[in-house]
């Protein structure tokens, strides 16, 4: 066997028409190499008789011979090179060579004409041999005796709509004759076009879902981080009340203790008095107990004098102080008890104060049925609070101000969404009628066509929501919410077949008109409430001056269900979850009567005092 470096490199052996291994090699008279069929498929092509490469022209079309030494050394290659890289035992799985004795090698292709696989070394007859040449060669099919039909024992050729079965020509004359059989390479195309056409919108899917994942994913990870800080900042808040509370809590014990100290002092100075004081009344009495004994009656008159008024003036050791002293009062039990009472009342103040702040904090971001009122204190807290502590929590009074106190989203009006004839503010919050002709550009394809209608910003899929128009200054308006998928070219307002709840009014009419109804109002509203609640599938209209119900839907379908071909490709996919959608809801508003004066203005939500 030749060594690879007596092998000539592959690139020589290689037609610079077809870029395939030389087939019949020729040599034109100027010395280049082509295949025999290429060469005169380009002369025939491009009629023009010169060769390809050096673009050298030929006076007529030269004799062309096949280059016999040129195609034994091609041969040559080619089988040194399948015997180093194909001529491999076949392994389990692997489609082994029909031909081969022994131990077989594997199979390079399969012949559907002989109906058997060949290794390369027996394959070279069909690449050689011009009978062989035109027999119809597939990469390696283990299962040949399923692409023969049992009753003719022919390949199968053709496939029967009739029965949805591969015939073969035989079958078409007997069984088949009256069907409708078509060859089975249209079939092949045909049925794998649909399948790549399955396989892309499989793919579009995957990468909606996946894009999905991400997103979700990116949110909740985001949230995580935003619960982290809002904890860690709520902490350090908490532990900067704690370290306020303790300062506060060490600036009043040192008072008390100075006071104490002071009262301490005060009585200290007092006994040290109170003792010199006693102590000469002891001297004076033991001086005139000696005199009063003595037997010396000239001794005991002459010192009588001084002994007895000495005696007189003891009054003054007698104040009327002794029965109560005056520091007495500041050290009694009723002086503490008011330190520890001021300190319980101001600490059920300021208790009582944050536990109903962080109270409407939970209402605002803890989802429940019902805003439900601040929960009334407990045996302790009662004792804890005094009577003249204020309460800090207003509980609702009606189901409006819970709705306002805890589902007030800020919207925003969407521009891009807007009919020609309408002009946004530039925060968002104002919507009135432009008196300028404007045409419509075809770029904004999202824009309302024919009637003066826009869409807010925010979308929402689920919970709740709740905000406030002031319609006052517009003769005819109507607001409400409508699935994403809205029509932009509807004529009048949607109703919820078309994917709309809404409600208004026409112009100065008192009328106002929902769904398919009208009602009549004693009063008109100057600001109206819309509210949503998307798992409950409601949504209701308030008179926010008035505090009443304008009008409600209820048992509203917010979903929507997949396409049959869409849920199939659920199906293939393996994604059942998705067979209904929650599409979003936008916040829907527009103006009747081409008044420029007429105007909606989105207003803050502010809950009645």
């Amino acid at each position: 066997m030749a060594s690879a470096s007596s092998l000539p490199c592959e690139e020589q052996l290689l037609c610079s028409i077809c870029l395939c291994v030389f087939t019949e090699p020729v040599t034109t008279p100027c010395g280049h190499n082509y295949c025999k069929a290429c060469i005169i498929g380009y002369w025939a092509s491009s009629g023009l008789t010169q060769c390809p490469l050096c673009k050298k022209r030929f006076r007529r079309r030269p004799q062309l011979q096949v280059n016999t030494e040129f195609r034994d050394m091609v041969e040559h290659f080619n089988n040194m090179r399948v015997r180093s890289d194909d001529e491999t035992l076949a392994k389990p799985g692997e489609v082994p060579c029909d031909i081969c004795l022994g131990l077989k090698l594997k199979a390079q292709k399969t012949c559907l004409v002989c109906l058997a696989s060949y290794c390369q070394l027996h394959l070279e007859p069909h690449q050689r041999v011009k009978t062989l040449k035109k027999h119809k060669l597939t990469d390696p099919v283990s299962n040949l005796e399923d692409r023969v039909c049992k009753r003719h024992d022919k390949m199968f050729e053709f496939f029967c709509h009739s029965d949805q079965t591969c015939v073969c020509f035989m079958c078409l004359k007997d069984d088949h004759m009256m069907h409708v059989a078509v060859p089975l390479e249209h079939v092949f195309r045909e049925r794998k076009a649909q399948l790549e056409n399955v396989s892309s919108e499989m793919k579009m899917i995957e990468d909606t879902v996946a894009t999905s994942i991400k997103e979700i994913k990116y949110s909740i990870e985001q949230s995580k981080k935003k619960s982290e800080k809002e904890i860690a900042d709520i902490d350090e808040v908490f532990a900067a009340l704690v370290a306020s509370l303790k300062r506060r809590q060490a600036e009043l014990v040192e008072v008390i203790q100075e006071k104490q100290k002071a009262v301490q002092k005060q009585a200290e100075d007092r006994v040290t008095q109170l003792e010199q004081e006693v102590n000469e009344l002891r001297r004076r009495r033991s001086r005139i107990e000696q005199v009063s004994q003595a037997e010396d009656d000239i001794h005991h008159l002459q010192n009588w004098p001084s002994l007895y008024f000495s005696a007189l003036n003891t009054d003054q050791f007698l104040p009327e102080s002794f029965s109560s002293p005056p520091f007495a009062p500041d050290l009694s039990d009723s002086s503490q008890q008011n330190y520890v009472e001021m300190v319980k009342k101001a600490v059920a103040k300021t208790e009582k104060t944050l536990s109903n702040e962080i109270e409407m904090l939970l209402h605002g971001v803890t989802p429940s049925d019902d805003c439900e009122s601040a929960k009334q204190p407990d045996a302790a807290e009662k004792l804890m609070t005094d009577v003249f502590v204020k309460e800090a929590w207003n509980p609702p009074r009606d189901r409006l101000m819970m709705i306002q106190q805890c589902d007030a989203m800020d919207v925003t009006l969407d521009s891009y969404t807007a009919n020609h004839r309408l002009v946004v503010s530039e925060d968002g919050k104002q919507l009135r009628f432009n008196q300028g002709q404007v045409l419509v550009n075809a770029l904004f394809v999202r824009r309302f066509t024919y009637q003066p209608f826009i869409l807010g910003e925010q979308g929402f899929s689920s919970g709740r929501f709740y905000y406030e128009v002031r319609v006052s200054g517009s003769a005819g308006w109507v607001l409400g919410v409508v699935k994403e998928s809205i029509d932009k070219e509807i004529f009048w307002p949607p109703t919820p077949e078309k994917g709309g709840w809404t409600f208004g009014k026409l112009h100065d009419e008192d009328q106002y008109f929902f769904e398919s109804g009208s009602l009549l109002l004693r009063q008109s509203p100057q600001t109206v409430g819309v509210f949503v609640d998307y798992e409950k599938g409601e949504v209701s209209f308030y008179d926010v001056d008035t505090r009443t119900l304008l009008y409600s839907y209820t048992e509203c379908i917010f979903t929507e269900s997949t396409p049959v071909l869409k849920l199939l490709l659920y199906s293939l996919a393996g994604i059942p979850s998705l067979i209904s959608t929650r599409p979003k809801l936008y916040p829907f508003f527009g103006v009747y009567g081409d008044d420029q004066d007429s105007v909606l203005t989105i207003t803050p939500v502010a809950p009645a005092p």
